[in-house]
């Protein structure tokens, strides 16, 4: 039993299609069949049901994926230890990231990375699925690092290191009754119809904690997207101010303490965090206290002298 062929396996039970794991792992995908297949001989086991769309992991091979897991951390334990006498730091990170980060900027924390740890390599994904999705897939495994806006307490086996926060503001299209407010109270958005992020999203949880649930309420998954939508008169919306993007809607404060967009990065509590998934939140840790900085002196540049 060869670890790569663990790596291959862990990786089909994350995509569900050896195609889709062959793709991931920069391999073809009779390679990733074959080595399915080999695991499959050494072990008398089924590993998978390939009857169905897409394969579903057998009991044998649910026993053999948390082994599988244990393994691969015991190995790359093994090669930080012997990589820790000449301080060096390597390996691959895999980082689950919100649509928005706010003003926490990935770019400079790739860029600090490549600087620092030019061997380590990050692998970002986005989903649509929201912060739910990010802790679904740290609690699996797929991801090392997941960025969560979630306000719902984490699951157990989730540990959140806090990074950054924003307050939500009311969007609107210029034309809106609403636009010409210095500020707004959630009793004047009660009778406003809110444009939602979909369920799972850290600010629908906020929002719908807030001002109510609203099982009617258009969803978008997209902020692009909803900033055009605003800007047309479709809607208004709540939303952090850094993820507003272009001209012809306003962008309004909001006198609510609760209506706060929270950024943390998730880590598993069962794993123990390589030495490049350690780089990488320190990487992000030092961002967001620049971020910190620098929203602290836009407020104050900022701030209306009227309320």
């Amino acid at each position: 039993m060869e670890i790569r062929d663990l790596e291959y396996f862990l990786s089909c039970c994350e995509t569900g299609s050896f195609t889709a794991a062959a793709r991931r792992m920069h391999i073809v995908q009779s390679a990733m069949s074959s080595a399915i297949g080999r695991l499959e001989r050494d072990l008398g086991a089924v590993l998978f049901d390939r009857s169905v769309t897409p394969i579903a992991v057998t009991g044998q091979g649910a026993a053999l994926r948390a082994a599988a897991q244990r393994v691969l951390d015991a190995a790359r334990s093994a090669r930080d230890e012997v990589d820790a006498v000449s301080d060096r730091v390597r390996g691959t990170v895999v980082l689950g990231s919100t649509l928005s980060t706010g003003p926490l900027d990935l770019a400079v924390v790739l860029t600090a990375m490549r600087s620092r740890h030019p061997e380590v390599v990050v692998q970002l994904r986005q989903s649509s699925a929201g912060s739910a999705g990010n802790l679904r897939a740290v609690l699996d495994g797929s991801l090392d690092i997941a960025l969560t806006a979630s306000g719902e307490r984490p699951p157990d086996g989730i540990l959140l290191r806090p990074l950054t926060d924003e307050p939500l503001a009311f969007v609107c299209p210029s034309d809106h009754p609403l636009a010409g407010r210095a500020r707004i109270t959630p009793l004047d958005l009660s009778a406003v119809p809110i444009l939602r992020f979909p369920p799972g999203w850290g600010m629908r949880d906020t929002v719908d904690r807030v001002l109510g649930p609203a099982d009617s309420a258009t969803e978008i998954a997209d902020y692009s997207l909803m900033v055009r939508l605003v800007r047309t008169g479709f809607g208004a919306t709540l939303m952090p101010a850094s993820a507003v993007a272009g001209d012809g809607v306003c962008v309004i404060p909001v006198d609510a303490p609760e209506l706060t967009w929270h950024l943390s990065a998730a880590l598993s509590a069962r794993r123990r965090p390589t030495a490049a998934t350690e780089a990488l939140l320190e990487a992000l840790t030092a961002a967001a206290d620049d971020a910190y900085g620098s929203c602290d002196t836009r407020t104050t540049a900022q701030s209306p002298s009227r309320d």
